[in-house]
């Protein structure tokens, strides 16, 4: 819930400059894809407009997340418990999915996303330790090989992009036999039919193979694909000292993973934002990186433009919010939310994105 209320304010403070009507793709991990997947599915499959995001989806979103647990016991409820029975301890991504489509009315197949913008969804395939992604016209990775014909349910691609290792597990994947193809790793193009001697992955998180979401947009050879703006949104929580973890806790919402886990994530993510950070000084990309966490004071505002916008503590506050799937306050969301819009204002009019022709 924290990365997703950051992401959503980020998106507002966009909509309040009418620049929705500007994005041409997305990639997301974790809480990027459940907010980005509760957005489609409040605006009837559709990017929305900067009005109809400001006046409807965002009011609508803070209405949703405030309001109850997205898994839980409570969410579940006792009902939904028995009826789960054993599900409930080994196969809790399917749970997480069937939640996203009853409680956050996530609908539909992947094949029928929008043409624009191109959402990439990101996880990562136990079996290959690849890049395993989801968008409307292809999905898997370069080694496991590619589908075009992507007809697997929004709600299984956000809820494999959401699993966290052994809290959530990953999420058993079962695939069409036919129409396989293995492909050019750097153009993705299609070079020869393969066969699947097992049409069934297991897909975890996104943030086990890159926890910003970057490589569906951005390489370091390359540069930018499919846009010639870049802004990375990183709700990433700090690396705390070392928690218990408990499988018991993930029924409450609590999202504690091992201590190896966490480790290996921060140290990804540092590597990945040095990397674009060099790329950006470099003037190699046009881009931007968005921290959580970030206060106006560290941003380099004088006293005088500080005033009145979130303190050092607050912002702090936001960074350390808990990683769960909780309900959060109306207090909490409205700062988190306001964490993410006034970082991404603070810095797009430093670095003055330019407006689309």
């Amino acid at each position: 819930m924290r990365a997703a209320v950051f992401h959503l304010g980020v998106l507002y403070h966009l909509a309040q400059q009418d620049r929705l009507e500007e994005v041409t793709q997305i990639s997301t991990v974790s809480g990027g894809s459940l907010i980005i997947g509760a957005i489609f599915s409040h605006a009837n499959a559709t990017w929305p407009t900067s009005m109809q995001f400001l006046d409807e989806v965002y009011p609508a979103l803070r209405d949703k997340l405030t309001a109850g647990d997205l898994f839980s016991l409570a969410a579940l409820g006792w009902r939904g418990v028995i009826r789960e029975n054993f599900q409930i301890l080994f196969r809790r991504a399917e749970i997480l999915a069937r939640l996203l489509e009853t409680r956050w009315g996530v609908k539909g197949s992947v094949k029928d996303l929008p043409e624009v913008p191109k959402w990439h969804i990101n996880t990562t395939c136990y079996e290959t330790g690849k890049n395993w992604r989801f968008s409307k016209t292809m999905m898997g990775d370069w080694k496991f090989g590619r589908h075009f014909t992507p007809d697997i349910p929004v709600a299984k691609a956000i809820a494999a992009s959401a699993a966290v290792p052994y809290v959530i597990g990953a999420l058993r994947l079962d695939l069409p036999e036919y129409g396989w193809w293995r492909t050019d790793p750097a153009t993705k193009e299609p070079l020869e039919k393969v066969c699947l001697p097992n049409p069934r992955v297991r897909l975890w998180d996104g943030g086990v193979y890159e926890n910003m979401g970057l490589e569906a947009l951005y390489k370091p050879s390359i540069g930018l694909e499919g846009c010639d703006f870049l802004i990375c949104s990183d709700a990433s929580g700090p690396l705390n000292a070392p928690q218990p973890v408990s499988a018991l806790g993930t029924f409450f919402g609590k999202l504690n993973s091992p201590r190896l886990f966490d480790i290996a994530s921060d140290q990804i993510r540092a590597l990945r934002s040095r990397m674009l950070v060099r790329s950006i000084a470099r003037g190699e990309v046009k881009a931007v990186l968005l921290r959580m966490g970030t206060s106006m004071r560290q941003l380099g505002l004088d006293v005088k433009t500080i005033k009145g916008r979130l303190s050092d503590i607050q912002c702090a506050s936001s960074l350390n919010y808990p990683t769960n799937l909780t309900r959060i306050s109306e207090d909490n969301f409205d700062l988190i939310s306001r964490h993410g819009a006034e970082v991404c204002e603070v810095i797009l009019k430093r670095y003055n994105l330019p407006k689309a022709n």
